[in-house]
């Protein structure tokens, strides 16, 4: 089987490039996808006739549980940590 010639390698420099522009095209997406998702709801909420301080709360209220889920998964994740360290500590 043959080798790969090192000219065929991208460089160090090409590796870091193409992993930061795959990280702004991803932020990108999550971006647009978050902004379209909001305007979809809002335009759902207008077709429906609900009111728009009423569809304001209700995003409120969804932002504030996610929020609850993300710190929850960390303290679980903090005490796996700290259980951990107390393990290896013993």
């Amino acid at each position: 089987m043959k080798q790969p010639s090192s000219r065929n390698k991208p460089s160090a420099i090409e590796r870091n490039l193409a992993r930061r522009s795959g990280w702004l095209r991803l932020t990108r997406t999550i971006l647009l996808g978050a902004i379209a998702t909001f305007a979809g709801i809002f335009w759902a909420g207008d077709q429906y006739g609900i009111e728009r301080s009423v569809m304001i709360d209700f995003m409120t209220t969804s932002a504030l549980f996610v929020v609850l889920l993300m710190l929850s998964g960390l303290a679980g994740a903090f005490g796996l940590w700290a259980v951990r360290k107390l393990i290896k500590r013993n």
